[in-house]
């Protein structure tokens, strides 16, 4: 094998245009030939490409470092969020099943004291002829037909509670209530209802049959006040409210209704029909009737039936004198003196003999005449009228305040048209729902006067009409004062309270 001097000048190397020149060795390496400067700016070139590599391979390990150990930090991070979430939401369920214990034992304990309770108004709610006239046993027999009928309510309406209690509460104006109840037949004496009550209060636990006196609007303020705690307790699933012949409840139940959360806890318990109003609110609640137990008719007084047996009459004739006599000083029988005879005694003197032409038999009765009295005062028609005002002009209405409230609330309860009975008029309205038939009184006419008053009149205090029965002022307001116990429910509020009630002028028209 041949050998070669490398550091003969004739010696060709396949890398000689790369290698640096060594045939000068006593020369520095930069003033060496142009070959040496080439192969050594090579060189550095790929020094330097190697360093580049080796700072993109650090920076590549850095960066790889740092996306490490931001992971390995969120990671850590995730992780504790987990195990407090897995914590948390031990906790929740731990607690969740705590709640759902407890709900679970209250709505135990409310199911356990769960209760119905019926609100009546006994003034307008009134049991059936047949108990009440029975006294004692009556009242007996009405709580357990009444126990009965909620208790079919109940299972039917409320299947969902194992056992509910009942409670019934009925207000009512005992002594004015038994002195109707008399009066229109139903029972034979006061002291009968007394009888029916205290059997209907000892029959049932927990029914009341409460007397709440004479005061108006008494029984319908506890039975606002007692549908106001059962609605919103909880144990309370339903409150029947009987209230058939007193529109006055229709605010209450107007309030109820627009309170959705307890809405559907309240029933209507219908006797009789529904006044207007109440009926207008009656498709929003659940209407339950209990035909064994109450009326289904309003309470009317009897009608007094005169029979009067007239005579065959004979033809009259018209003034005449017969020769030179002037007409009989003996009335001829016709329907003007049957009628006259019907109303006045047809015994005569002591003996009783009956002196009359014919024989005529008749029964006292109470004359419906209508009214001629004005501002409360009964006239005559050819008297006076006038109008009283006050020193700002406006009128006065003489009232009278020894009238009872509890005989204005009976005979608001007749229904009796003001037109027919106060105005002397007969009544055009072919709508008119109030009574025209009632054997009247003079002091229940009296008393109708002062129930006109509670009504509104259209001209208010300006009203000139010295006929006029309507209100011109409040009858529950005191002079000076704004308002009245009704607030803006009143019918005259924002113009008839406050007003001074002293007249300083009367006016004759």
């Amino acid at each position: 094998m041949a050998r070669y001097d490398p550091f003969s000048p004739t010696f060709e190397h396949p890398l000689l245009n790369s290698s640096p020149d060594y045939g000068a060795r006593s020369q520095p390496f930069r003033n060496g030939p142009i070959g040496a400067l080439l192969t050594q700016t090579s060189y550095r070139e790929r020094h330097k490409r190697l360093k580049d590599q080796d700072l993109e391979k650090n920076q590549l390990i850095e960066d790889l470092l740092y996306q490490l150990e931001t992971t390995q930090n969120e990671l850590r991070s995730l992780q504790l969020d987990q195990n407090r979430e897995s914590q948390f939401n031990r906790d929740i369920q731990l607690r969740e099943d705590s709640l759902q214990n407890q709900l679970r034992q209250t709505k135990e304990i409310m199911d356990r004291n769960a209760f119905v309770t019926a609100l009546i108004d006994g003034d307008g709610m009134l049991f059936t002829k047949d108990l009440l006239s029975r006294g004692e046993k009556g009242g007996k027999e009405a709580a357990t037909l009444l126990q009965a009928a909620l208790t079919d309510f109940v299972s039917t309406d409320l299947g969902h509670l194992d056992s509910v209690r009942i409670t019934v509460r009925i207000y009512a104006d005992i002594s004015t209530l038994s002195e109707n109840l008399t009066k229109c037949k139903e029972i034979d004496k006061p002291s009968v209802l007394h009888d029916f009550i205290h059997g209907f209060n000892n029959n049932k636990l927990l029914f009341d049959f409460v007397d709440v006196g004479t005061r108006n609007d008494a029984a319908g303020d506890k039975i606002s006040e007692n549908m106001r705690l059962s609605l919103y307790d909880c144990h309370c699933h339903a409150v029947l409210l009987g209230c058939s012949l007193n529109n006055d409840y229709a605010r209450i139940i107007d309030r109820v209704a627009q309170d959705t959360e307890v809405a559907n806890h309240l029933v209507l318990l219908e006797g009789a029909p529904f006044e207007k109003e109440i009926a207008d609110l009656q498709p929003g609640f659940k209407i339950v009737r209990f035909d064994n137990v109450f009326r289904s008719t309003k309470l009317s007084p009897p009608k007094t039936v005169t029979n009067v047996t007239l005579p065959v009459l004979a033809r009259v004739e018209s003034n005449k004198t017969s020769g030179n006599n002037s007409a009989s000083s003996t009335p001829q029988m016709n329907w003007a003196t049957v009628t006259a005879q019907a109303h006045t005694n047809p015994t005569n003197g002591s003996n009783g003999t009956n002196n009359s032409p014919a024989a005529v038999t008749t029964k006292p009765v109470k004359q419906s005449t209508p009214a001629t009295s004005v501002n409360g005062d009964t006239r005559s028609k050819g008297q006076n009228k006038s109008i009283s005002t006050n020193r700002q002009g406006q009128r006065i209405d003489r009232t009278d305040e020894a009238i009872p409230n509890y005989e204005i609330q009976r005979v608001k309860k007749l229904k009796l048209c003001n037109t027919y009975y106060l105005q002397g008029m007969k009544c055009t309205s072919s709508h008119c729902t109030h009574r025209h038939d009632y054997p009247i009184s003079n002091y229940e006419r009296k008393v109708l006067r002062e129930v006109a008053r509670m009504t509104p009149c259209y001209y208010r205090t300006d009203c000139d009409d010295a006929d006029c029965i309507y209100g011109h002022r409040c009858p529950q307001s005191k002079p000076g004062e704004p308002g009245c116990y009704y607030g803006e429910d009143c019918r005259f509020y924002g113009w008839g309270h406050g007003i001074d009630t002293r007249i300083v002028k009367t006016v004759k028209v």
